[in-house]
């Protein structure tokens, strides 16, 4: 009498892991991106709110809102990857935006009764709104 003693996985056990390691993989992918968004979408709300303690602290000094990220860059220690961009900037209030490399989000802020939305996000002054164009 003959012994068959084959030992391993049959091709339809192998293919039945692999395809459920790949729905797993999928699943894992889209919870990874998902914080990645959430992540980069509050560095750029940091940022602003960065933005707009240095943005007081200009004020208190000279008396007018700094209408140049550069001259209060220095104060607000921004992302390395966040570009800032402030669109409108005197003595009764500011308008600026910010948006990272890696998406397409911006987020944006204004302070002040004269002073416009940047973007058309925010309806309401001294509240950052972020979205897509």
């Amino acid at each position: 009498m003959k012994r068959n003693d084959t030992s391993g996985f049959t091709f339809v056990e192998v293919m039945t892991a692999l395809a459920l390691l790949a729905v797993l993989t999928v699943i894992a992918w889209g919870k990874f991106t998902k914080s990645y968004d959430q992540a980069l979408e509050a560095t750029m709300m940091s940022d602003l709110r960065n933005l707009a303690t240095a943005q007081e602290i200009y004020y208190r000094e000279h008396m007018t809102y700094a209408d140049d990220v550069a001259l209060v860059r220095a104060s607000m220690n921004p992302s390395p990857k966040s570009a800032i961009t402030i669109t409108d900037a005197h003595t009764g209030g500011w308008a600026a935006w910010t948006r990272m490399d890696a998406t397409d989000e911006r987020c944006e802020l204004y302070v002040g009764s004269d002073v416009a939305s940047p973007l058309g996000y925010a309806t309401t002054s001294e509240r950052i709104v972020c979205g897509s164009p």
